[in-house]
């Protein structure tokens, strides 16, 4: 009797808890389809062939992921083509290859338009992209560098590699690792020492001051030879004529 009470109590306890975690009434109950509409859908269903997976060592695996890589799709090939197209027209002549590295959009969004004030264009096309756009060029060497996450900076002027140089200083997720002028590579350990001298209308007022000082101490030179060789002769006259008394 004591057993047959516990079990008792114990169904009416599931009981309860079956009830309290019922799903609403609202949710409609799944219904399966008509068994007349599953086999009708089985018999029209289309009869596909059996697919075959060929098993590959992973050597061979591996050189068709790598010839995978380094293929480029017509999407590709027509990015590349438009990216090619925008740095000729542009006339672009300053182009530096920058590492860059993860930074939040506001702050993207801001440095590239303080760039764009300086005339300074930033640039992210991907680096299988910019392999492409270099190839056949004598730019192609710079494959090596993209690698990774990299990033261009790009300037019209001569005077845009100070500019790149200093305003990089600043930023602390763009870090340039080479520079290009006018299809010349130039290290950044160069420009860091073009960037650290004084400023270019500097250089030429210094250059002129110079030149100026130079012409003015060319008549003063002109002058010296013709009274050093008076005083030579007269030394050498001079001394002729004490020679001829004794």
């Amino acid at each position: 009797m004591l057993a047959h009470s516990a079990l008792t109590a114990l169904s009416a306890r599931e009981a309860v808890l079956l009830s309290a975690r019922a799903v609403s009434s609202k949710y409609p109950k799944p219904k399966p389809r008509h068994y007349r509409r599953r086999l009708f859908e089985a018999a029209v269903a289309p009869v596909m062939p059996r697919t075959i997976t060929e098993c590959k060592p992973p050597l061979q695996r591996h050189l068709d992921n790598v010839e995978y890589d380094q293929s480029y799709s017509d999407y590709e090939i027509a990015l590349a083509d438009l990216v090619r197209n925008y740095l000729r027209n542009e006339e672009f002549r300053v182009m530096a290859v920058c590492q860059f590295t993860s930074v939040p959009g506001r702050t993207l969004h801001f440095a590239k338009n303080q760039l764009r004030v300086k005339d300074i264009e930033f640039r992210n096309y991907g680096n299988k992209i910019m392999k492409k756009v270099f190839e056949g060029t004598p730019l192609s060497s710079l494959a090596p560098v993209f690698t990774g996450s990299n990033a261009l900076l790009l300037g019209k002027t001569p005077e845009s590699l100070v500019t790149i140089s200093k305003e990089c200083t600043k930023l602390n997720w763009v870090v340039p690792l080479v520079f290009v002028l006018d299809s010349r590579i130039i290290s950044s350990s160069e420009v860091d020492k073009l960037a650290a001298l004084p400023d270019l209308n500097c250089l030429y007022g210094e250059t002129v001051q110079i030149l100026s000082q130079q012409i003015g101490a060319l008549p003063q030179s002109l002058d010296s030879i013709p009274h050093a060789l008076v005083n030579s002769l007269s030394h050498l006259s001079a001394k002729e004529e004490k020679t001829g008394e004794q």
